[in-house]
Parts: C-alpha cells; sequence; structure tokens
C-alpha cells in the first residue's frame, strides 16, 4: 500500500521550490505484531541525460535528493521544532489524498492519518537517486553505484548505455531485473538501510513503543512493510527483496576540509590569453594617456579577477584627477573600463576592468584560509581577497576592526553572497557553543534557506518584525547580564572572561546579522523600537562578544540615523546605484562604479584608505555540503 507524489506539485506546501528538489515522494505505511505504525518515506530523483551533461546532472540529481532528504530529516528529527506538526500534518493529509482503497476494506486510512498528525507513529526515510545514459562516453562506461554524501540513508545508481538496454529489454519482456541490478549494485534492491530520525525523538509515552522486527518476526495481517513502491529501476515482482534491516547509523559527513579540497579547482588561474590581454590593455592605456597630453611611465602591470591594475609613476603631469576627468574619453575612444584611480606613494594606479571577469570561489579561499574549529571560538573571517597583493582579507571585529559592519550594495552587486560567505566562516570556525548567529530577514529568509539546518542559528531565521524586535531586546538584556557577570569576575570583556570560566560558564560570541534592514526601519513602529535598542547594542557590545553586521541597499538617513551608521565603522560597500549613495555608504564616491557580482569596496578601522576586494561565490552544492558538514559535527559533540 503505497501513494505517490510528484514533488513540484507539492513544492510550496513543503517549503521548497519547484524544479530544485527530487522527483517523486512516496509514502507507504505499515502495522506491525505490536500495533507500531510506520511510515515508510522513499524518495526518488532521476535524470535521463547524454553523456556531455552526464557529470553536471549527476552532480545536480544527488544535490536535488540530498537537500529534499535533509528537508524531510530535519523537519522529523528536531522534537521542538516550530514546524514539525505542521509537517507530520501535512504528510498525514498526503497519506490520505494519495492512497486509494476500496470501499469495502477494513484499513483504517483515517485513524493511520490521525496517528501520524499527532505524532504516534514511526518515521523511515530512504533516497534513492538513478541516473540514465543512453549515449556512448568514448567506449567507457559510467555505469555505477555510490552514498550520497551528507543524505543518511541515501544512495546514487548510475546507469550506462548497455546497462540502460538490459534493463528496458528486461522490461519489455517482463522478466526479473534482480540479477542486473544486483550486479552493479550489491545491496541495490534491498533499498538502502532506513534512517529514522527516531533516533534522536521517540514518540510520545502514550504511542505503542517501536521495535526493529527482524526476518523471522511473524508480519501482522495488515503489515504492508514488504509493499514498499518500487523505484524507476525495480519491478512488482521484487517486491519482497526490498525488506531492509532497520538502523539507525548516519553515513558519515564529509569535514569543512575534505569539501574544500574536493570541489578545489586546479585549472590555472591565469591563461595566455589573459597575459596577453593585460599587455595590450598597458600598451593601450599607456598610449591612450599619451595621445591625452598625460605622462604615462609605465612601472607596473598586474591582472586580478575583476581587473588590470596598471602603475603609472606619478607627476604633476598625471595626476589622480587629470586621469578621472578623462574616464569618459577613455572609455568611449579608447575602449578603456576604468573602475577607479588611486592614488599611492609615487604613483598612480589605474584600474581597468576585465572583458571577462575571473570568478573567485570560496573553496580557493578556503584553501589557503584553512578554517578549522577554535577550542576558544574563532572571530576572524575571509571574506574575500585583495585585489591589488591577491592576499586575502580578513575581517576582525573583536581586535583589529570596528566591532560592527554595515553592508551596502544594489540588486545584483553580490550582497547575499557576500552575507553567506560570512555566515558559513562562522560557522565553519566555530561550534555552537562558541557562536550564536541571529539572522533576521525581512524577503522571509529566501536567501537563506540553506542554512535552515546549521545548529549556530538563535531562533531560526526571524522573517516577522515582531520577532525581530524581541530577539534584539533580548540581546540587549543578554549585553547587560554579561556586564554584572565580568563585574564579578573582575575582568574587563568577553575573552579574560572565558579564559576564566568553566568549559560549560563559556559565554558565545553573537552575530547578530540583519538583511534589507532598510525595509522594516520605513515601519514607524520598527523604527522607533529598533533603534534606542541598536544604538545601545552599537556602543558598549563589543566588549560583550555581541557583533552586528547589518545589510541595505541605500543606507540613507531617513532609514538609518546617522548614529546608527556612524557606529557601523567598517563598511563592506558593493556596487550601489548611484554617487550619492555611495558618499552616504562609503564616505566618498566610487561604488556606484564597482563591476558588482561580489565587486567590493571595504573601509575599515585599522586599514589604511580603500581596499578592493573580490567576495567569493560559494555555488548551491558546496553551500550544502558545507552546511551539513557542520550540521552532523554538532551532532557527533
Amino acid at each position: 500500500m503505497a501513494g505517490q507524489y510528484f514533488l513540484d506539485d507539492y513544492a510550496s506546501w513543503l517549503g521548497a521550490r519547484e524544479e530544485t528538489q527530487a522527483d517523486i515522494l512516496a509514502l507507504s505505511p505499515a502495522i506491525d505484531a505490536s500495533g507500531q505504525l510506520t511510515l515508510r518515506i522513499i524518495v526518488t530523483e532521476a535524470k535521463y541525460v547524454d553523456a556531455v551533461s552526464f557529470p553536471s546532472k549527476r552532480k545536480e540529481s544527488e544535490r536535488q535528493l540530498r537537500d529534499t532528504m535533509r528537508r524531510i530529516i530535519d523537519a522529523m528529527s528536531e522534537p521542538d521544532r516550530l514546524d514539525r506538526e505542521s509537517w507530520l500534518s501535512r504528510l498525514g493529509d498526503l497519506l490520505l489524498d494519495g492512497i486509494q482503497i476500496p470501499a469495502a476494506s477494513n484499513v483504517p486510512l483515517v485513524d493511520w492519518r490521525r496517528r501520524i498528525r499527532d505524532g504516534l507513529a514511526q518515521i523511515e526515510v530512504v533516497g534513492l537517486s538513478h541516473v540514465f545514459v543512453p549515449t556512448a562516453l568514448d567506449g567507457s562506461t559510467v555505469t555505477d553505484f555510490s552514498e550520497v554524501s551528507g543524505a543518511p540513508a541515501s544512495r546514487q545508481m548510475i546507469f550506462g548505455r548497455a546497462e540502460l538496454k538490459a534493463l528496458i529489454t528486461a522490461y519489455i519482456a517482463n522478466a526479473s531485473v534482480e540479477a542486473l541490478l544486483t550486479s552493479i549494485d550489491p545491496i541495490y534492491g534491498k533499498v538502502p538501510a532506513p534512517h529514522t530520525p527516531g533516533q534522536t525523538i521517540t514518540p510520545r509515552s502514550d504511542a505503542p513503543r517501536a521495535t526493529a522486527k527482524t526476518k523471522s518476526e511473524p508480519v501482522a495481517e495488515n503489515d504492508d512493510r514488504q509493499s514498499v513502491p518500487p523505484t524507476l529501476a525495480e519491478k512488482p515482482s521484487n517486491e519482497k527483496a526490498l525488506e531492509p534491516e532497520v538502523t539507525n547509523t548516519i553515513a558519515p559527513a564529509n569535514s569543512v576540509a575534505e569539501i574544500v579540497e574536493r570541489h578545489l579547482d586546479t585549472s590555472p588561474r591565469q591563461t595566455e590569453a589573459d597575459e596577453e590581454w593585460l599587455a595590450n590593455t598597458a600598451m593601450m592605456a599607456r598610449s591612450a594617456l599619451q595621445q591625452l597630453g598625460l605622462q604615462a611611465k609605465l612601472i607596473d602591470q598586474k591582472l586580478t579577477p575583476n581587473a588590470a591594475i596598471l602603475r603609472f609613476s606619478g607627476s604633476a603631469n598625471l595626476t589622480v584627477e587629470q586621469v578621472l576627468k578623462r574616464r569618459s574619453e577613455l572609455l568611449t575612444t579608447h575602449r578603456l573600463d576604468i573602475i577607479s584611480v588611486r592614488p599611492e606613494p609615487g604613483a598612480i594606479a589605474i584600474y581597468v576592468a576585465r572583458n571577462q571577469r575571473q570568478i573567485v570561489d570560496i573553496q580557493s579561499l578556503w584553501n589557503r584560509w584553512k578554517p578549522t574549529v577554535s577550542a576558544t571560538g574563532n572571530q576572524n573571517l575571509v571574506i574575500g581577497v585583495r585585489e591589488d597583493d591577491n592576499e586575502l582579507f580578513v575581517l576582525s571585529p573583536s581586535q583589529r576592526h570596528a566591532p560592527h559592519t554595515l553592508i551596502a550594495g544594489s540588486t545584483g552587486s553580490g550582497k547575499s553572497v557576500l552575507m553567506q560567505s560570512i555566515i558559513l566562516g562562522i560557522a565553519a570556525t566555530n561550534d555552537p557553543k562558541h557562536a550564536k548567529i541571529v539572522l533576521i530577514d525581512p524577503k522571509q529568509g529566501v536567501d537563506y534557506f540553506a542554512f535552515d539546518a546549521l545548529p549556530h542559528l538563535e531562533g531560526g531565521i526571524i522573517d516577522q518584525q515582531e520577532t525581530a524586535v524581541d530577539q534584539l531586546e533580548h540581546m540587549v538584556l543578554e549585553m547587560d547580564r554579561r556586564y554584572r557577570l565580568f563585574k564579578e569576575a573582575r575582568v574587563a570583556n568577553i575573552t579574560a572572561y572565558n579564559a576564566k570560566a568553566a568549559p560549560a560558564e563559556v559565554l558565545p560570541t553573537y552575530w547578530i546579522i540583519h538583511d534589507e534592514f532598510a525595509e522594516w526601519m520605513l515601519t514607524d513602529d520598527y523604527r522607533a523600537a529598533v533603534t534606542s535598542t541598536v544604538g545601545r547594542l552599537g556602543v558598549k557590545a563589543r566588549a560583550a562578544g555581541i557583533h552586528l553586521i547589518f545589510a541595505a541597499q541605500r543606507p540613507e538617513a531617513n532609514v538609518m540615523p546617522m548614529q546608527l551608521r556612524s557606529q557601523l565603522g567598517n563598511r563592506l560597500i558593493l556596487r550601489v546605484d548611484s554617487e550619492g549613495t555611495s558618499e552616504i555608504a562609503l564616505g566618498e564616491r566610487g561604488a556606484e562604479r564597482l563591476l558588482g557580482k561580489g565587486h567590493m569596496i571595504v573601509r575599515a578601522e585599522g586599514e589604511h584608505g580603500l581596499i578592493y576586494v573580490q567576495v567569493p561565490f560559494a555555488s548551491e552544492t558546496i553551500t550544502n555540503e558545507l552546511v551539513g558538514a557542520v550540521h552532523d559535527r554538532s551532532l557527533k559533540q
């Protein structure tokens, strides 16, 4: 007995987007001899692809299955999760909608639905990914099987051309495919041993106790455990072989370092074509300046992910102002898109935009950063690579730089990518006992779905004004409480306090991250409630280990008061829509000429002048894998 559902039809209902999850969800309820109701959930994902797109589609299928599995398992595994009852209600409703039984049947489907909704059912979850490749690939076979990393009880099976042909032929002949499947994957045809979210939760005390059945145990008359719905590569005639052995083990997750290393791009960063473009650009710039009557003695040239940095010897006949005045002419006549002109000791640096920018991925930066979990917590975060010397730019709000940070950038500038990178950095280098994240997002958390599973999140993703106000007021109370503890311990700050405190009394660093801050500040009630609260945090939260990171498209005075803006001493400014916005956010013009997609100017206390930085890009795949690794690491502690 089973109900099968196209997940895209229920995407919004299950809290996901269409075409970002697995294909089919199957629900199979069964009653064992003791009267315990077990709901088997099988998630399947399948792709039929050619050999050219096979590598990327294989990863995509694995990612979609992993995301769907984690969403379901996480919802079922946490007894205190606010939306757990909603998930159970949805599963119960799906069961009733998708399973058709004869009118004369004595199967109590309505009662089963109630028991599922009330949390009285044992839940088992299994995931399967199938990729079918009908075209040949250089005479070699792609047939393979593997466990899906980061998703418990999940496997992926690849069918090459020959195996796919044999599979189809067997189905046409109505023949058994068990031998074919087991020849490819020895345990396939038995389905992965299911993950039981109940390993971290148990049915309510008034529910029958669940016990794992052995194959010698009798099966109740209504026990449909063996009637698990066939997957795309299985036949109904093989249903008896689908009976699994119940286990509560979770497949070990990859560490952060292993994930970074696996995704490293080893191809050369700078090709001969890049070198040729740099040389041509330097020659064009020198010729253009001379034609404009400016002295142009080239002393250095360097290629960055976004630009060519050309350094010319400074003189009275070559100044920053003279070059900026001719910026439009250099673009229209000489095809030189000048991003910035910066003064340096004895030189002028001209940044010329590249025609084809180079993507800076997070794994290449983290491979140099080597993020590890510190025994005392970590407050230093890599937010990008500097363009002038290709060194990592590390933000240190607890030591070198200001304690609080303002992020500004228009749509498409890479603001969300930057904030996601910061959140990943905090989670990857800190245990939950050393760092807590308060994440507030007026956009209903749409940019942060991948972070739902992070144990560092305090209160989940906050997307309601009332909850945000309560949380900020709570942080003020927490700040005051910490100062009282410091007074009793006769210390000045959180670092000194934690050095004296027992392990159970260590205070975590709080990161209050507020996206689209300006949107809610247009609401009078929110503005009134938050201005004084955030103002108090901005003044004295550093010693208490509380850091503010506020982001807005336009941090103007009517949405971000001058006093508050002045307390956000670190400025991470991406491309903005006008010179006026650049002057408000950065203190001078220039951010309006950035290239977008993570191209950023940093003004930070303790740093000399402006720093051009490229924010790393974290793909959805690596983001999900990193979050999964952090989540699983916390479960093992």
